[in-house]
Parts: C-alpha cells; structure tokens; sequence
C-alpha cells in the first residue's frame, strides 16, 4: 500500500490546503499507482497529484473501494484480533486452575513439603502470566485501534494514477487538496501596561479533526474562507408598490417570537490570593511570531517551525503583538451602577482589526476577564474596559421634579433637578468621565430645555452630558443636572 504524508497545511478559517508527500516503489514501464490513506472530508475535485519530471503522469481519478474489498481488507487484521483474544482467554483458565491445585484435600499421596513448594513457586508463575496477559492485552488495544483507523480510512478517499517510468525504483510523490474538517479562529488580548500604552496581541486556535494525526507539519494561516461563496453580488431590479393593508395575526402566532436582551458581566479580581512566592523574575514563554503578508485578498500568517496536530485538541500560536497608545481614566455612568468602571480610551482606528470579536485582558498582570469590542467607527475613540473600579463610588439623587400647567401656551411643564456625586477613596488623582443625559425630543410639540449642566458637554443629537475632569485623591465632587420638559396638556406624554 502506497501511503503519504501531509507536511504543509495552509489553514483558512474553515478549511485548509494541505501538502502530502511520499514515495512510491515503481518498476520500467507504464503501470497504475493506488494512493490510500486520504480522509473522507476532503473535496475530491480539488485533488491535484505532481510527480517527478523522469516520470511521466495521466488519468488522475479519486475513488473510493467497494464494500467487498473493505471487507476483505479488515479480515486480516480481524483474525490477528481473534486469535490474540483466544490466548488471553486461555491464560485467564490456566491462572483459575493454578489456583484451584492450591486446594490440597481432595488430592493423594502429597506430602507437606510438596505443598509448600507449589504454594512458594505459585506468586512467581502467577506473575509471569498476569505479564503475559499485560502484553497481549497491550497487542489487542493495538489492534482494535488499527482495526478502527482501518475503517475510518476505508470510509476515505485513494488516489489512482497512470504513469510511465523510466526505470525500476521508488520515486516521490506530491499530492494537494482542499481539507474540510481543519479551522482556526483569532484570539485576541489585550495587556495595558505604564505610561498610556497597551499591547494587543493576537494569538490562533488551531484544530483538525480528519482521521489522522499531523506531525512535524508545516503551517500557514488565511484569514479568508474559502467555503464561502467567491461569486461578486449582484444587483437585480428593486421594484416598489404600495403597501397592502395590515392583518392582524392572532394572539397565538406570535407566541414563538423572541426577545432581544443584553447583559452586563462584572470582572472581578478575588482580594487576598496569597502570590506564590519566586526567588527569580519570571520571563512569560512565548513562541516565536509569525511573519505576516498582506496579500490581494486575505492576511497570510507564515508560522515558524513545525507543529503536530491530533484530531482531539486544538492547539495554539502566537501570530502578532503590537503596542498602541491610550489614555487610562475612570469612566462613571451613576443612573446606571453606583461604581465607575476602568478604561483604556484608544482611537478605533488603532483597533479595526480587533471589531466585533472578543478579547482576554490583562490589567498590569492580573487576569480581568472576556470582554466583546463592538465600537462605533464613526467615532474617533473607543473605551475598552478593565473591570469595575470599587474605589469611585457614585449617587444620582433626584432633588427636584415639579409639573406645572403654562395656561397662555395649554402645555404642561415639568422641571427635574438632579444631584450628582463622585467620591474617590484613591490614595492618588485620577482622571474621570463622568456621563449622564437629558432625554430627546421626537416631536416638535415636545421641549426639552436644558436649565444647569455644571459645564457638562452636551452631545444634541443623543442628549448624552458629558463631564470631563480630574478627581484628587479621597476628594468628592457635586455635579447638577437640570431640565424641563413641556408637551401639549391634552396628550400623555411617556417619561
């Protein structure tokens, strides 16, 4: 049986292009070579086959074997199985007679001493078959293993091709083709460090689960998908009509329909964790990165070395790592938590390949815990958050709310007046962002004014406040937010 293996891999997001090499025993002549061993998820119109150039080559075609032949293939290694389960069998019956010739009182003419020779000599002849049992145990895990693969095989793919040699002699042989069963997907962290810099790093989830196992495989990650359909869209004409009249569905029709939440996961460091205590500074092990290119299409990541791959466990890589700027403050939103909340304030552009994906960080060394990067592009900075900051403690207190009718106009007016306050229980000064808002008008019957916002900047098209400034150590500062809200008497407005 000709057989190969794979030695380069080039791994897409889902999928991979892999390299199989080995040789083949061919004698003068034109013949047929058979290839086996390939998987079943690989894509059969992709199998390309290269030879060398004293060896000329047609009539590639991927095949897989009868079911005859299967069986035929496992009968083999099916009676090697049998007869190494018949000999553990019989040595389980010799140990049960061994010990049943211990029982002495049915038995003749046998002296002490002869006794105590046979019960003396017994651990020992035990022992070599219990040895003996170990090993043929050992064969037949090995066997059903192979007996396994055998058919995890038998259910792939072989490849037959015609070729005309020159002479007798074993000669190499490439083969190429699209893997579906292999993937990768981005992890990303992130580690803030002094001085307002942070590090992202972006290190690969690698997997394969085809029916063998990689070794000492070259690798080489896409970031593209070629599972995906390459076809440019196209536009098709967009014809309008008028509206056909609403039907009410039923009340049970929409039983099945599905509400959008969201949740917030606070990132907890645990006080008091003893720190294990090291005689030396500790280097982090980290791989060589690999070199990356920008090609047409994708981002290629050639990594260094060579890697093994089972088809249980993934495995991991370190693709890139570089350092940004970033200002660390303190962010407070007190009508939401009565805590602030750590950040790194970034420029999006600095982080456009970290959009909508997830993110470990590290804040100085210590593990803050997941979080997803989802910022709005059309703004210039991002707040990544760190974790609550239990040390900025916030009150929001409403002080004032008074309705009143404004009779010459026939609206209502109603007036709130909010105290915000920010303690710090800092031993040192730190830079906050304070946000709060007033509500925004959706009809022009509807006045908001905005009365007192202690120089907070005002954002007129969401009506977010903003108060930029810094806290000193143990130090608390009072903010007011006032406005007023007038609306037709006659309508009922939602607040």
């Amino acid at each position: 049986m000709n057989t190969t293996k794979i030695k380069e891999a080039s791994i897409y997001r889902n999928g991979a292009y892999v390299t199989r090499i080995g040789n083949v025993e061919v004698r003068q002549g034109k013949q047929t070579i058979i290839i086996e061993g390939l998987t079943a998820s690989l894509d059969p119109s992709t199998v390309t086959v290269a030879l060398p150039q004293s060896v000329s080559g047609s009539n590639v075609n991927v095949e897989r074997f009868a079911a005859d032949q299967l069986t035929e293939r496992k009968k083999e290694l099916t009676r090697k199985l049998e007869k190494v389960q018949n000999r553990i069998s019989i040595l389980n019956d010799q140990i049960e007679i061994m010990k049943a010739n211990t029982d002495f009182s049915a038995k003749e003419g046998i002296s002490i001493k002869e006794m105590n020779e046979y019960i003396e000599a017994l651990p020992e002849k035990l022992e070599a078959v219990y040895e003996k049992i170990t090993k043929l145990q050992d064969e037949e895990t090995d066997l059903k293993k192979q007996l396994k693969e055998k058919g995890e095989q038998d259910q792939g793919y072989y490849v037959r091709v015609d070729v005309d040699a020159k002479e007798n002699g074993a000669i190499p042989v490439q083969l190429r083709y699209f893997e579906r069963n292999t993937s990768w997907y981005p992890l990303y962290e992130i580690h803030t460090e002094e001085d307002d810099k942070l590090t992202i790093r972006l290190k690969a989830k690698i997997a394969q689960h085809t029916i063998e196992e990689w070794k000492d495989v070259t690798l080489k990650l896409f970031t593209g998908n070629p599972s995906v359909s390459a076809d440019i869209p196209e536009l098709y004409p967009w014809r309008l009509d008028f509206a056909r009249p609403y039907v009410a569905m039923a009340k049970n029709a929409m039983f099945g329909a599905a509400a959008r939440g969201s949740a917030v996961q606070d990132m907890m460091v645990e006080d008091g964790a003893a720190p294990m205590y090291v005689e030396e500074e500790m280097l982090e092990v980290s791989a060589d990165l690999a070199e990356s290119v920008q090609n047409d299409t994708m981002m290629e990541y050639d990594l260094s070395g060579t890697y093994d791959l089972d088809k249980e466990n993934e495995i991991s890589a370190d693709l890139t790592s570089h350092q940004i700027d970033c200002k660390y403050h303190v962010v407070a939103v007190p009508k939401l938590d009565s805590y602030g909340y750590l950040a790194a304030e970034v420029k999006t552009a600095d982080i456009e390949e970290l959009i909508d994906s997830s993110a470990n960080v590290f804040h100085k060394g210590t593990y803050l815990g997941n979080i997803y990067l989802n910022p709005d592009q059309t703004k210039e900075t991002y707040d990544i958050s760190l974790g609550k900051d239990e040390s900025i403690r916030l009150k929001r207190d409403l002080k004032k709310k008074y309705t009143s009718n404004v009779l010459l106009k026939g609206t209502k007016k109603t007036e709130y007046v909010y105290e915000l306050q920010v303690v710090s229980l800092k031993n040192t000064e730190c830079q906050l962002t304070l946000l709060d808002q007033i509500p925004v008008s959706e009809d022009k019957t509807i006045v908001i004014d905005k009365d007192e916002l202690s120089q907070g900047k005002l954002n007129e098209e969401t009506g977010e406040v903003r108060w930029d400034f810094v806290l000193p150590a143990s130090e608390k500062k009072n903010l007011t937010l006032a406005y007023s809200v007038s609306w037709p008497k006659d309508k009922n407005l939602n607040m």
